[in-house]
């Protein structure tokens, strides 16, 4: 839960450094089900949203919102406080049932918990009332909104992010190796990064897959592959871990000859903490924007291919959209060694192509998350201000603006990203797992149990163990962490 929260704090900030450049209110309850009326600009009520930072709200929302509705009190309850809460999901909680505000900025994962308690306003019925054109939406960005919400619509997100396999073409060429191509399975990524010649250091390193940026543990593209394959490892209802098996087990070995040989980046160590990382200063100079060292091997041409999300493709010939160099620092972790360096980044002749998928399910990819969410309190006693201010945050105005300030993907399919000769259709080609949402473990087993895997993962890498030891370990050691993760919860 904690990791999952990071990303998207992390995604938060990147998107904002982008993009910085009523009587009828106040009669209608929040009861679920209630007609809400509209809202005229000359009614007067009052507004109370739940946003990390007031100035930002305004900026982003408020001040064009009180343009449109100058008679509504605009009230911001701030969240930052939230973001560094060891328990993200439960600060937000408790700040929702003491602050009360009417309409609310959520993650997902915050999206996904409230509505399973009941905290959020059923947007279904109006929706249908005020024939809000849900078909100009990304469809598997409502499908997932849904899945999320138990099947019903809960709130609206005007983007969202998916991952795709970025290749260097110049290095195909140079290695004369085909392509990668739409709908791949993972056993043929894995295959093409084999064919690269390795060299794990130095200036001219090169690896033939680099794990995302955001990639934090070496279990986890384990984990992607078996789920893409349908897999699970924990079953909470049956309180059972199933982690060694056949087909786990092949792709175990599959990944760990790739770690062990090169062809596959090894995560590194302080890739969660974003430590070495390379900080460039905004346009206004007034924010930065961390990256990762894993993702700079392919933005470097240290890497034939790499699995990341639109963020990197804003990256790419940065040095040409900055016009100057310096603007990039190297951190080694204290402000006081930051020192200018020439930029890092190379024009790569690159592409993109659909995540690998497995062949029994082409059309189908884990790697689709929310941004943000925009939600009603299902207690909110000013429903038409809440939301019309739904509405115009997911509104085609503010897609039109932000598609082309924004690292994000618009939900709205009218404001795809373009990229002159890129395949930038891959973006959006996959829907989501949503089979993957049914399944729910205890709280602080799935972080747990990555530490396990990840530690057992780093010795057989080291010829410390087998593959066949690790996986006796990990399924050992991931039976008891499920058990007690049970008894914690209650579920015992």
């Amino acid at each position: 839960m904690r990791k999952n929260w990071m990303r998207n704090v992390g995604l938060l900030t990147c998107a904002f450094v982008f993009a910085a450049v009523m009587s009828a209110c106040t009669t209608q309850g929040g009861k679920e089900g209630a007609e809400i009326s509209g809202l005229d600009r000359e009614d007067k009520g009052s507004l109370k949203v739940a946003y990390f930072n007031e100035e930002a709200f305004f900026m982003q929302y408020g001040n064009a919102f009180q343009a449109m509705y100058p008679n509504i009190q605009l009230e911001v309850v701030s969240t930052e406080s939230v973001f560094n809460a060891e328990d993200p999901v439960s600060e937000m909680e408790k700040l929702l049932k003491e602050q009360q505000p009417d309409a609310l900025y959520l993650t997902e994962e915050q999206y996904a918990e409230f509505a399973k308690k009941g905290l959020l306003y059923d947007l279904d019925a109006v929706v249908k009332q005020d024939q809000f054109d849900l078909d100009s939406f990304q469809p598997s960005v409502i499908e997932l909104l849904k899945a999320r919400g138990g099947g019903k619509l809960y709130g609206l997100s005007p983007s969202f992010s998916s991952q795709v396999l970025y290749y260097n073409k110049d290095l195909f060429d140079q290695y004369g190796i085909p392509y990668p191509t739409d709908g791949m399975s993972w056993d043929e990524v894995m295959q093409l990064a084999e064919r690269f010649p390795v060299k794990k250091d130095g200036d001219d390193a090169l690896f033939g897959l680099f794990q995302s940026s955001q990639t934090v543990d070496p279990f986890e593209l384990i984990r992607t592959i078996g789920e893409a394959k349908g897999l699970i490892y924990a079953d909470a209802d049956a309180g059972t871990v199933s982690i060694e098996s056949p087909e786990w087990k092949a792709i175990f070995q599959s990944v760990i000859d790739g770690y062990k040989s090169g062809s596959i980046s090894m995560p590194a160590a302080d890739s969660g903490n974003m430590g070495g990382a390379v900080m460039m200063r905004s346009m206004g100079g007034k924010g930065t924007i961390r990256i990762g060292g894993d993702s700079m091997r392919f933005m470097s041409g240290q890497a034939a291919m790499t699995i990341d999300g639109p963020m990197i493709m804003n990256l790419l010939g940065m040095n040409t959209k900055m016009g100057a160099q310096g603007a990039v620092k190297a951190d080694s972790g204290s402000s006081s060694a930051m020192k200018t360096l020439e930029s890092p980044f190379k024009e790569i002749n690159w592409d993109v192509v659909t995540l690998p998928v497995d062949p029994s399910q082409p059309d189908v990819a884990g790697s689709l998350s929310l941004d943000s969410v925009f939600s009603i309190n299902a207690s909110s006693e000013s429903l038409p201000a809440a939301w019309e201010f739904v509405k115009y945050a997911n509104g085609e105005q503010l897609a039109k603006t932000g598609s082309k300030s924004s690292p994000s993907l618009s939900s709205r399919t009218a404001f795809k990203k373009t990229e002159e000769g890129k395949n930038i259709d891959a973006f959006y080609a996959l829907q989501a797992n949503t089979q993957l949402l049914l399944r729910t473990l205890p709280e602080g087993f799935t972080d747990s149990f990555a530490e396990l895997a990840s530690g057992q993962i780093k010795k057989a890498v080291e010829g410390a163990q087998t593959v066949d030891d690790a996986l006796k370990a990990i399924q050992t050691g991931g039976q008891d962490l499920l058990t007690k993760a049970k008894v914690e919860a209650g579920q015992e």
